[in-house]
């Protein structure tokens, strides 16, 4: 073992690999002209690095706090006002970070702008589902063995207090065949349907 723990052996292998990733970076940096446009796999020409990673990380970062403050409004724990927020928040990373981006980028509003502003709010809506899940806490010598939705909990948003995966594994496949079927029934993949 070296200081850092790891053996001599992972050490080459982390070399071995970086290494590999590094020619294939720089392959792809000399190619891109040729490689970088079979890349794309959908017919939308307004689909690129920007927009696809910019909405991925704004849902990544806002949809499962947005989706529990909807549910405290509702439910009365938050101010009506929190809601303007929440749907901000959503239609913005869903919808309008998109439309500004491509405006900004081609001079001109997509001609998508309906399409996105309809379907993505259902894949956002449930990404924050699927976030917001949790085993239900053990009782003492019970295993409940459910799940729940962190929002529910008076504490939320800190963390779950039973971070098992098992409870929520077969409830959180109906949220992930949401985002399925809208890319697979409204995308048009290039060579693959």
């Amino acid at each position: 073992m070296n200081a850092a723990g790891i053996s001599p052996f992972f050490v080459k292998y982390i070399a071995i690999w970086t290494s590999f990733c590094l020619v294939a970076l720089l392959i792809l940096a000399w190619d891109r002209k040729r490689l970088l446009p079979e890349w794309r796999l959908t017919d939308d020409e307004t689909w690129d690095w920007v927009t696809g990673s910019g909405m991925a990380i704004l849902t990544f970062l806002t949809a499962p706090w947005v989706v529990g403050l909807i549910y405290l409004v509702f439910v009365g724990r938050r101010p009506a006002r929190y809601l303007v927020v929440a749907l901000a928040l959503l239609l913005f990373s869903s919808s309008w970070f998109y439309d500004g981006y491509l405006l900004w980028r081609d001079g001109a509003y997509t001609g998508r702008w309906l399409g996105n502003l309809v379907l993505s709010p259902f894949i956002y809506m449930a990404a924050g589902l699927l976030w917001n899940l949790e085993a239900k806490p053990r009782v003492g010598f019970h295993d409940d063995s459910g799940f729940q939705l962190s929002f529910v909990r008076e504490d939320w948003p800190s963390p779950p207090v039973d971070t098992r995966f098992g409870p929520i594994l077969f409830v959180s496949i109906p949220l992930i065949l949401i985002a399925a079927f809208v890319l697979v029934a409204f995308v048009n993949w290039q060579g693959l349907l």
